[in-house]
């Protein structure tokens, strides 16, 4: 029962991070940020925000601004009075969509031999 509560929290602060990102911050580098996921820990005292970006930003720059305005974060969540305890916040870039696109030139590059070795029969 308690991690049905805990998944829809993650839920909500997903949007709520996100729309938070999108249209009350206006620091340059995190214009181009997507959250993905929130993970919270049991107790909700922590939460691992994950994003990936677009920009030329690197990862480090990125971060270094979500940190700095996890506090007007924190304040957005504390306003929409979703949880009683605000969690801590700690921004990770989301590798998943990196893995995906080296799987995928991985496989159209198997395509592209098992093609050429067709063509040779």
């Amino acid at each position: 029962m308690a991690r049905i509560r805990i998944q829809r929290l993650e839920k909500e602060l997903t949007k709520l991070i996100s729309n938070t990102i999108l249209y009350k911050l206006r620091d340059k580098n995190i214009q181009s940020v997507t959250i993905t996921s929130v993970k919270l820990t049991n107790d909700m005292s922590l939460a691992r925000v994950y994003f990936t970006h677009l920009g030329v930003e690197s990862d480090k720059k990125v971060i270094t601004s979500l940190t700095r305005s996890s506090g007007f974060i924190k304040k957005q969540i504390a306003d929409a009075k979703l949880m009683r305890r605000i969690p801590e916040l700690i921004f990770a870039y989301d590798e998943i969509a990196d893995n995906a696109r080296q799987i995928e030139d991985i496989l159209n590059k198997i395509r592209a031999e098992k093609d050429t070795e067709d063509a040779d029969d």
